[in-house]
């Protein structure tokens, strides 16, 4: 009875470790006047992880349909880099394996200490793989090449590529909730 209540244990704690949630961080710098921006061009996407496995046409459109989207709710219009646009859109993709390991109930062992006696202990690690995806999407003013706005997007991937899609479209949406951001005082 108590190995099969260990093990259930440790599947709710693998469980709860490996459904995490999508981890969405901004920022921005406080003396730009955002207001000013009107219009805004992609200039394309970088490899985070040099594979150029991530590097294809449909992930493209769908990165820039999301992240264009939030924009032009916002306000902004979409154009050509030749048509000199306020604010240049770069962003950064990346998928890396991960391991995360937690320590759960496990065998009973007792031992013998010299100062206190006998003790009992549980000692057991479980494992948990996973792929991390990162989505760094950076705002830059085109005349003097300055950062103006980021917002870096960190989640587990699912299996599924529709799950992966609607997650990442949230975690977009999130990320421009704030844009413009307001004036620090």
């Amino acid at each position: 009875m108590r190995g099969w209540l260990n093990g259930v244990v440790a599947m709710l704690v693998a469980c709860a470790a490996g459904c995490t949630s999508i981890d969405v961080k901004t920022d921005f710098d406080p003396a730009v006047d955002f207001s000013r921006f009107k219009t805004f061009a992609f200039t394309g996407m970088t490899d985070l992880n040099q594979t150029g496995v991530l590097d294809n046409s449909l992930m493209h459109r769908r990165l820039e349909r999301m992240i264009g989207r939030e924009l032009q709710q916002k306000g902004l219009t979409q154009t050509s880099l030749d048509e000199h646009p306020d604010l240049l859109v770069h962003y950064r993709v990346g998928v890396k394996d991960k391991e995360q390991l937690q320590s759960r109930a496990g065998d009973e062992a007792f031992s013998w200490g010299e100062k206190y006696g006998w003790s009992k202990s549980y000692s057991g690690v479980s494992s948990y793989e996973y792929r991390e995806g990162t989505l760094i999407t950076d705002l830059v003013e085109p005349g003097n090449k300055t950062l103006v706005w980021r917002a870096t997007i960190v989640a587990e991937m699912k299996d599924a590529t529709k799950k992966n899609i609607e997650m990442t479209e949230k975690a977009i949406k999130k990320a421009f909730e704030n844009y413009p951001p307001s004036k620090a005082k």
